[in-house]
């Protein structure tokens, strides 16, 4: 041939090939580097929260907003981030969460009043709650073949254990031998880098937004307010009695605003979220089963590291590399549940999954005030993480299955909503209920590491329990097997 031929079709074809390839790599990078930064925010601060208290002259009781600002914020507008990645397009979204993101990170970082680091941390949730639901939308609009999917899916599952297990590595690390500004610091040339990478052309939004459409303003106001409240008011649960008037006020006003929300909805000629997606059992299953399970796995987070700093005194670089076991753990085991997910099904997948994790969480109610770390501490933490590695996986594949695609960013943003909630109710009723049990131990005589332990082993015991509920709805969940078209799982 000569110089000026076209080249050959073998050529042609693969060079296709690498440059999809490429692209598959920076949208998977991107995309799950946005989750991994948002997820390692909900734990990051564990271990440095009392060097947080000394520097900016906390009151304890003020101090635990450091973390619910950011669970509130997330949580509270994760649907209508996922909404608005669907009508005004995913990357713009995807940009915009990011931006705020990042900035209020530099926020965080630069506080030097209690103020300001709390509402640094909100803003921190408010932009995390527009990137998470459109880097997921992005992800599952991408990858349109049934087997890249599939991994694709199952690496962001992979992501939320070990995202939270690195955060706490990274927190207690920072803290000793950095200085605590850097644990929301760290945020910064990360959020920089993605930023860039975004506005390659891989990343581009392959449809454009719907047009003739707008947001469900009413929805959007009753949905958030709704969520803001609930977890607001259970959160507070942590300062005053469930029986109190604003606790019960509380519950009535967020089920009165969820009331009013679904109404609308049914009635909007543009939802905020379309509830059909709801009538299909796979959906509305899994995004029950991510609410409980989430509860559970804050619960270890938060509780685990206390019981190692306080009753084990161990310093935060000691308890966050105890945490290492459970990182890689659950890498291995989300990579076996990719595999077995198109043989087993779902259903097996999470029954398995959750009830090893059950099993986990339920040794910890029998765990003595000084412990060692390989047989009291070890085996939990490795039961935890090899059941939820195996329940993730399908757990996400199920909840955005089936969805169409104009609807995808609202699947994506119930289910992390399901997650953030979950973990944020789940956390403050396992705290109130610890809090509690501490105060009347404490009353009857007991000394404070033994009241301490029996605090610690009742948040254990419903954590178990949560567990349990999310392990006997896998029961309901159908057998989804991945080895479909990929009109199965995103919608006509």
């Amino acid at each position: 041939m000569g110089r000026g031929t076209a080249p050959s079709s073998a050529t042609a074809t693969q060079a296709t090939t690498g440059a999809t390839g490429k692209a598959a790599g920076l949208v998977l990078a991107v995309t799950c580097g946005a989750q991994f930064m948002i997820i390692i925010d909900d734990t990051v601060v564990s271990m440095a929260l009392p060097t947080i208290r000394r520097a900016l002259d906390f009151e304890q009781a003020s101090l635990a907003w450091v973390v619910d600002a950011y669970m509130l914020l997330f949580g509270g507008f994760l649907v209508l981030g996922g909404r608005c990645a669907d009508l005004f397009g995913r990357r713009k979204v995807f940009l915009t969460g990011l931006g705020v993101f990042t900035t209020a990170s530099l926020a965080c970082g630069l506080a030097t009043e209690p103020e300001m680091l709390i509402v640094s941390r909100g803003a921190q949730g408010f932009g995390a709650a527009l990137l998470s639901p459109a880097a997921l939308s992005i992800l599952i609009t991408f990858f349109t073949e049934a087997k890249e999917r599939r991994k694709a899916l199952g690496v962001w599952g992979g992501l939320t254990g070990i995202s939270g297990v690195s955060g706490v590595l990274l927190g207690g690390v920072i803290t000793d031998f950095i200085d605590w500004r850097w644990v929301f610091l760290v945020n910064i040339p990360v959020g920089v880098l993605l930023f860039a990478l975004t506005l390659r052309p891989a990343l581009a939004d392959r449809e454009a937004p719907a047009k003739g459409t707008s947001t469900d303003t009413t929805g959007a106001t009753l949905i958030t307010s709704a969520l803001l409240l609930l977890v607001y008011t259970v959160i507070s649960t942590s300062h005053r009695p469930w029986g109190s008037t604003a606790t019960v006020a509380g519950l009535v006003g967020a089920g009165l605003l969820l009331t009013g929300f679904v109404i609308r909805e049914l009635r909007a000629s543009q939802p905020l979220i379309r509830l059909g997606i709801f009538a299909s059992r796979q959906i509305a299953t899994a995004n029950v089963m991510m609410l409980l399970a989430a509860s559970g796995l804050y619960g270890i987070f938060f509780f685990l590291t206390q019981y190692m700093q306080l009753l084990q005194e161990w310093s935060p670089l000691r308890a966050g590399l105890s945490w290492a076991p459970f990182g890689v753990t659950m890498a291995v085991f989300s990579g076996i549940a990719i595999q077995l997910l198109p043989k087993l099904g779902s259903r097996i997948l999470c029954l398995l999954g959750l009830g090893t994790a059950t099993v986990g969480l339920g040794l910890l109610v029998g765990t003595p005030v000084r412990a060692s770390y390989v047989p009291d501490i070890l085996p939990t933490l490795l039961l935890c993480a090899a059941g939820y590695g195996l329940a993730m996986v399908p757990l996400v594949v199920a909840a955005v299955s089936g969805v169409a695609k104009a609807d995808s960013g609202a699947a994506s943003g119930v289910l992390n909503t399901g997650q953030q909630i979950g973990g944020a109710i789940g956390l403050a009723v396992l705290a109130a209920l610890a809090s509690s049990r501490l105060d009347d131990e404490v009353a009857s005589g007991t000394s404070k590491p033994e009241a301490l332990l029996a605090s610690f082993h009742s948040a254990f015991l419903l954590g178990t329990v949560l567990s349990a509920c999310a392990a006997a709805l896998a029961l309901v969940l159908p057998a989804l097997r991945t080895e479909f078209d990929p009109e199965t799982t995103t919608g006509a």
